[in-house]
């Protein structure tokens, strides 16, 4: 004759070389005692607490729930709920931050005034050799838009320095896009 505990440790036993529920079949064949006993058993066992029971189709699954799992949920649950809140609000103020910095970025690009020798020493920067240079890569390094660049520096440029035709913008006259600079003599 059986126990109660001889069912739940051959189902604990069961259940660790599948991890997965033990159908009750499985539990007759390894038991070898009447159903209807091994059954009541486990239905004990399932009001305890110590059996959780799947119905799967037709058939029944049984799944031994030891203390250990319930202490590792428990714990889980309590140390997961603060660390979930605590990455919230550190989520949060990291978005915050970003904010901050690109308000002060965009205020300290408005406030940066880009002068004429910013100018002369972005072209000394990038000029080859020959003294040409793109005035793509000027207004790059100025950090300005189109807009900006050309509208402030095109009289400086015009007077000071010799456009020549090419590059991929500047200014276009007669059709012709002149974005390479060199320095007058």
């Amino acid at each position: 004759m059986i126990t109660k505990d001889d069912v739940f440790n051959v189902l604990l036993e069961e259940f660790k070389t599948t991890n997965k529920p033990v159908p009750f079949s499985r539990l007759k064949r390894k038991l070898k005692d009447d159903p209807e006993t091994l059954l009541n058993y486990l239905e004990e066992l399932t009001s305890e607490g110590k059996v959780k029971k799947y119905e799967i189709g037709g058939g029944k699954s049984f799944e031994p729930i030891t203390m250990e799992d319930k202490s590792v949920k428990t714990d889980e649950i309590s140390t997961q709920s603060p660390i979930v809140e605590e990455l919230k609000i550190i989520k949060d103020e990291l978005k915050k931050m970003n904010d901050l910095i690109s308000k002060v970025l965009e205020v300290s690009k408005r406030d940066k005034e880009v002068s004429y020798k910013d100018f002369d020493e972005a072209y000394e920067r990038i000029k080859d050799s020959l003294g040409y240079a793109p005035l793509e890569k000027i207004r790059i390094e100025l950090g300005l838009s189109k807009e900006d660049f050309y509208s402030k520096f095109r009289e400086y440029i015009e007077t000071h320095y010799h456009l020549i035709a090419g590059g991929e913008d500047g200014y276009v006259r007669k059709g012709v896009i002149y974005g390479i600079v060199r320095r007058r003599k």
